[in-house]
């Protein structure tokens, strides 16, 4: 008799844990549930893992350990490029000074290895018709992103009015692509040396206006800010331009025709890669708080930063816009 019961108590118990989808399943949540005042996230950064759809995804979490209370805070998602990793994305994105004078949440997720190679985003539908080159897996990026955030969201941690999404090069393809494809979400997104990829621009149907700052190099040889884009010697047209992106989100944002432009100079940027001048474009709506900021960096490359300057750095100019707007 202590057998069955020893039995049924091992099969319950394995039936329990196969249902761990989409749950911490490292050893700081086991340990944190129980001296981490009630939460499963240490304060300050570290590194999670979650079990999504059969794949151990990783995210890194950033918790300004300063914070009187774990309430009602905003959150940034910032996505790494192209072959990037996270921990390294989150030191090279200068946020983190950001984060503890405001009181703001960092989420840096880690994409997935295409075809057991180069990280990537899928940035585009997964039943796109025409596979974009840096969208050919099936890995379901758009619910990793909904399973984050409804898992970093416990004890109601988050304000979910300030939810924001920023990315670099393919991360920002997929900002675009998580505002094309939630509803009523994001209070705001960014882009930086990025654009829309050409399946996503056809298929974006955004729920709502959503603020979009788009941050882009003149001379970048990446992610050309005219779209055109050879790979092995031919040309494709997977990616839209700058200008396509931003008049997207204008029409979508019913934006007037009136716009104001800033300039600014990095002469501080000369010794490392060349002058930057920046030009920043500010696109209002007459209906809504939605507006629109481009920032064309005359002679800027596929970079992150495009100046030396404190206030320059795109992490003060994102989180200038950022600051701006909650969820309408």
């Amino acid at each position: 008799m202590k057998r069955y019961f020893l039995f049924l108590g091992l099969f319950f118990f394995l039936s329990d844990c196969s249902k761990q989808d989409d749950k911490i399943i490292n050893e700081e949540y086991n340990k944190s549930k129980t001296s981490n005042n009630g939460f499963s996230f240490y304060k300050g950064q570290n590194t999670y893992t979650i079990n999504h759809f059969g794949l151990i995804r990783e995210y890194v979490l950033y918790i300004p350990p300063n914070i009187e209370t774990r309430k009602n805070l905003p959150v940034i998602f910032n996505f790494h490029g192209y072959q990037g990793k996270a921990n390294e994305h989150f030191n090279n994105t200068n946020l983190k000074n950001i984060a503890d004078e405001n009181g703001v949440v960092l989420v840096y997720p880690q994409g997935a290895p295409l075809d057991g190679g180069p990280s990537h985003w899928n940035a585009a539908p997964l039943n796109s018709s025409s596979e974009s080159f840096i969208n050919k897996s099936n890995v379901n990026d758009l619910d990793f992103f909904l399973s984050l955030l409804n898992i970093i969201n416990q004890n109601n941690m988050l304000n979910l009015d300030r939810v924001y999404a920023i990315g670099y090069s393919n991360g920002g393809m997929f900002s675009h692509f998580l505002a094309c494809n939630t509803e009523n979400v994001f209070a705001a997104i960014g882009d930086v040396a990025g654009t829309m990829l050409t399946d996503a621009y056809n298929n974006c149907n955004p729920s709502s206006p959503i603020p979009v700052l788009k941050i882009h190099g003149t001379n970048d040889g990446v992610v050309p800010y005219n779209a055109n884009v050879f790979i092995d010697n031919d040309l494709y047209d997977q990616f839209k331009s700058v200008d396509q992106v931003v008049n997207f989100w204008k029409i979508n944002n019913k934006s007037n025709d009136q716009f104001s432009l800033n300039n600014f100079v990095s002469s501080s940027w000369e010794n490392y890669m060349g002058p930057v001048n920046f030009e920043k474009y500010t696109y209002e709506s007459d209906e809504n708080q939605s507006e629109v900021v481009l920032y064309k960096m005359l002679g800027g490359g596929h970079w992150w930063d495009y100046s030396l300057d404190e206030n320059l750095k795109t992490s003060s100019l994102l989180w200038d816009f950022f600051s701006k707007h909650s969820r309408q």
